[in-house]
């Protein structure tokens, strides 16, 4: 390590402190104590997607994307024929 000893009046730059082991020393002096955090809440795993939850979503993926061939196949039917 060098001895780099800095005085700087206003707030570090965290990309100073990325490339310059001193000053993230120094940064990490002055952080706060992490005992004032509140206590990380665990939330239950989300219960896993039911049989019925692939056929739904195959279900509105065929009617979003076939939808829109059928109003153009219908609009092409009807042009040629007026």
């Amino acid at each position: 390590m060098s001895s780099l000893q800095l005085t700087i009046e206003e707030p570090l730059s965290p990309e100073l402190a990325l490339v310059c082991p001193e000053l993230a020393e120094r940064a990490r002096r002055l952080l706060p104590d992490p005992g004032w955090l509140a206590p990380v809440a665990r939330t239950p795993a989300p219960a896993p997607p039911g049989r019925l939850a692939p056929f739904v979503f195959a279900l509105s993926s065929l009617v979003m994307t076939l939808t829109p061939l059928f109003f153009v196949a219908f609009t092409i039917r009807h042009a040629v024929h007026h």
